[in-house]
């Protein structure tokens, strides 16, 4: 079965080299000036979506017995790694966001159920980790070596501080006010773990896909369905949610 991620970029590579000339030159452009102070984040040649980790015995006996009793989502993560499926196409067939799929990457990583190999493994990981909301920014940047240990501390300290005179002011902000970060780097930070939250929108990439048969174009229908039903009762639950908290009625 032909990969989702494959098909989709092949997609993209049917596009006339005139047309990719630009889309290239464009999307440099636009890496490079948002995240000027992190090149590092964006080496094409070690991504974290590029990751493709394998299972362990733990994991590989989780998925057959269940004994944790996961929600499904880490069990379909599994079941692709299994499948061989890099971060990218987990992210994508399951129509899925980055975070989403950076969420269960932590969570089953604590478990032990996977080893990922030949890669940077420290920066990855620690990637994952702060657009999963596990690590915040000072112990980011400090893990991929923007501010030392020492800078961390002092910036630590004087929060406390801070907070002790009734200042709460975030670790971002300090960091700025130390001089260990700038504004802009912060604003890439942001956009770094904004961007993670959001969807591949359904219809970019995949409006004249071509599947080596009918049954995989009948599955990705019935992913893409299923994902479909989910969003739409969310957005029921959030929006009952709403009206209960402005006790708003029918």
């Amino acid at each position: 079965m032909q990969k989702t991620s494959e098909l989709f970029i092949q997609n993209i590579k049917n596009l006339p080299m005139w047309v990719k000339q630009v889309i290239t030159k464009e999307i440099l452009e636009d890496l490079s000036k948002k995240l000027e102070d992190f090149t590092e984040l964006v080496e094409v040649n070690d991504l974290f979506q590029s990751m493709t980790p394998e299972l362990t015995y733990k994991g590989k006996e989780e998925l057959s017995q269940r004994n944790l009793g996961l929600s499904e989502g880490y069990y379909i993560f599994l079941q692709d790694l299994a499948d061989g499926c890099d971060i990218f196409e987990i992210t994508i067939k399951n129509n899925w966001t980055l975070a989403d799929t950076a969420k269960i990457f932590c969570r089953l990583m604590d478990l032990e159920y996977f080893k990922i190999p030949n890669m940077n493994t420290n920066k990855n990981v620690t990637i994952a980790m702060f657009i999963a909301g596990k690590i915040k920014t000072g112990e980011f940047l400090k893990r991929i070596g923007k501010i030392s240990v020492i800078q961390l501390e002092q910036a630590i300290r004087y929060q406390k501080e801070l907070n002790e005179e009734g200042r709460h002011i975030k670790m971002a902000s300090i960091l700025i006010k130390m001089g260990f970060i700038t504004d802009k780097g912060l604003d890439s930070l942001l956009l770094l773990k904004d961007e993670a939250k959001k969807r591949l929108p359904l219809s970019i990439g995949f409006n004249s896909i071509k599947y080596d048969n009918k049954k995989d174009e009948e599955d990705q229908i019935i992913r893409m369905q299923r994902e479909i039903s989910r969003l739409e009762n969310e957005n029921i639950i959030m929006k009952k949610r709403l009206k209960k908290m402005l006790n708003i009625n029918e």
